[in-house]
């Protein structure tokens, strides 16, 4: 490629960012919850936590102190612009991260390679970068922890710590990479996370961090683990029982007119403890695959670790289904290189079908339709399902650590 070409195309992608910035700056639904609700806090005319914070409920505040803090700076400047730049820090973030990881795999992608998770993962991408929330910086975090986790363990720590501390779902990671024996990665996360929870008590001081901290596992207690489903179309295992064995009631929220696809109607509360079941079973079971595979650099499983912190969180707004982007990518290797069974290709093609499916359904009422109908939870089962497959026929994207270090050791020897 000449120089001329590589300058064209840098020119051409620094467009398309600022172009993304502006027109994802107009209505930053998320961000917006956030310049409001912490320039509230700041200036004193909004609590931190409670149905008043942020825009008021449903979208109140609902993260840690630490990201009050963290995201002060915006909180000064103006929403567009704010938005803006929140935008484009996130289209840096992708570009680094995807980077690192086709680097880390090895060798430059083939079609299936980058084409299965442009297309699985497009809809959802667009979907955050246009709502401003801050998940696909966490996801960014805890993916550049399990690229970098056996090679400089304190880097992959003080982000999975950072990550911790702003949301709750990281700890997902935490036994996961524990029963992978990576003890020194796991240890010091949990050493940064309670460093940077307790950071905000330089500003608010430590008994008003201490009381903030109480206040908002309390309302995340009563939002995440209540028998009441949320006010959008929860993607998890538990939005599927709940919407097809109760009855879920959407119109606490305005415009909403969601249908109800119930088959019947379980008390809810029994549903909640169903679901407490099947995702404590699938838990286990990505330990024993992280553990049976624990020796191996484990890309394979790390995609199955996404899918299941997809699958088995209390809730997954459809936006949150970022995270499955590690998992697509993973899935294009595999389909590229290993030749798996029909059943495998079948599954990820009806995965990217699924996820196709809904952003060009005409009209807002079909799309809300296969939003209840649980369309990308199906999706995130497909894409689990190959790479369950991959896992348990020990399929490796790279090389294992063992052969990996015995390849530069003798090279270094050749040399």
């Amino acid at each position: 490629m000449s120089n001329d070409t590589r300058r064209a195309l840098a020119a051409g992608g620094v467009l398309a960012v600022v172009l993304l910035a502006y027109f994802f700056s107009q209505n930053p639904v998320d961000f917006r919850v956030y310049h409001v609700g912490a320039a509230g806090v700041f200036d004193g005319t909004r609590p931190v936590y409670g149905d008043t914070s942020g825009l008021g409920w449903p979208m109140h505040y609902r993260y840690p102190p630490l990201f009050l803090l963290l995201f002060a700076p915006f909180a000064l400047m103006p929403l567009g612009l704010g938005a803006g730049i929140w935008v484009v820090g996130k289209c840096a973030a992708l570009f680094l991260l995807v980077a690192a990881i086709f680097r880390e795999l090895g060798t430059s992608p083939r079609r299936e390679e980058w084409l299965i998770p442009l297309l699985f993962s497009g809809s959802f991408l667009v979907l955050e970068f246009r709502y401003g929330n801050v998940q696909f910086f966490i996801f960014v975090l805890v993916a550049a922890s399990l690229v970098l986790v056996r090679r400089r363990p304190i880097w992959a720590a003080g982000a999975l710590g950072l990550a911790v501390a702003i949301k709750v779902w990281p700890l997902f990671f935490v036994p996961y990479l524990a029963v992978r024996r990576d003890w020194n990665v796991v240890a010091w996360t949990l050493m940064f996370a309670l460093v940077l929870t307790m950071a905000p008590a330089l500003y608010f001081g430590f008994s008003a961090n201490l009381d903030l901290l109480s206040q908002w596992v309390d309302q995340e207690f009563q939002t995440q683990l209540g028998s009441a489903e949320i006010w959008y179309p929860n993607q998890s295992l538990r939005g599927a029982l709940m919407r097809y064995l109760t009855l879920v009631d959407y119109s606490e929220v305005p415009d909403s007119n969601y249908r109800t696809v119930n088959i019947v109607s379980l008390n809810p509360g029994m549903v909640r403890t169903l679901w407490f079941g099947m995702a404590g079973a699938g838990y286990v079971g990505l330990l024993l695959l992280a553990y049976r595979r624990r020796q191996e650099v484990g890309w394979v499983e790390h995609g199955v670790a996404f899918c299941g912190l997809a699958l088995l969180e209390p809730f997954s707004h459809k936006s949150a289904l970022v995270v499955l982007l590690w998992p697509a990518i993973i899935a294009g290797f595999i389909l590229a290189r290993e030749h798996p069974p029909l059943w495998v290709r079948g599954v990820v093609y009806a995965a990217i079908g699924l996820a196709l499916i809904q952003p060009l359904a005409p009209g807002s009422d079909a799309q809300r339709l296969l939003q209840v109908l649980g369309f990308d939870f199906v999706a995130a089962c497909c894409l689990t399902a190959a790479l369950v497959w991959a896992s348990v026929n020990g399929v490796q994207v790279v090389q294992s650590d063992q052969s990996a270090a015995g390849k530069s050791r003798a090279t270094s020897a050749m040399a």
